[in-house]
């Protein structure tokens, strides 16, 4: 414990230079186990990590982010895909969630955009621009990043989410049915009584 009040305390290292090294400190770790299941809950260090990613989070600027930064943030979150706990964080600031599912969608893992598009829904107050990008993370070729961008237009209650909705029910895929049906439930559709 004395190791991490060093590590979080030390005066010769800005926020950004302590979250490099913790994520890498992660990284190198995750070569050394194998990635199946929920492999990254095995990480013995999630706590400390967790303390520095909210304090970068609270005490920093999206705007100020850099490339590095912000592909550091990306990865990490996808690691936390089981308690959600960093995404949350982020969703804590609607500019900083919007920018990150900007960012996001270049992101080649599922488990990252999955929470992006789900948690866009914090920056609902920055419509029409947070839809725009969940609609494109609806577009995505995972279906499980389709099926949480569909959920997240339900909740947002958009004007796209009944079309997208009678798409996703025309794949014929379980998941995405079921999916449909929940948001045509959410949005009083029509269609939902037709299909059930």
């Amino acid at each position: 414990m004395e190791d991490w009040h060093n590590i979080i305390h030390d005066p010769n290292k800005d926020i950004y230079q302590k979250f490099d090294e913790q994520v890498d400190t992660f990284w190198r770790w995750s070569k050394t186990v194998k990635q199946e299941f929920e492999w990254e809950t095995l990480y013995p260090n999630w706590e400390l990590l967790n303390t520095i990613f909210n304090s970068l989070i609270d005490t920093t600027s999206y705007v100020d982010w850099d490339q590095r930064t912000i592909n550091n943030l990306l990865f990490i979150i996808g690691r936390d895909n089981e308690s959600e706990l960093l995404i949350q964080k982020v969703a804590e600031y609607p500019k900083s969630i919007l920018f990150l599912g900007k960012e996001g969608l270049s992101c080649s893992d599922a488990d990252t955009k999955w929470q992006l598009a789900h948690y866009l829904t914090h920056a609902k107050s920055l419509q029409p621009e947070t839809e725009e990008i969940i609609l494109k993370y609806f577009e995505d070729q995972n279906e499980y990043v389709r099926r949480r961008a569909l959920l997240a237009l339900g909740i947002l209650k958009s004007k796209y989410a009944e079309q997208c909705a009678l798409e996703s029910w025309r794949t014929g895929m379980k998941y995405q049915k079921l999916a449909a049906l929940e948001v045509l439930n959410q949005m009083s559709s029509p269609h939902y009584l037709s299909l059930v």
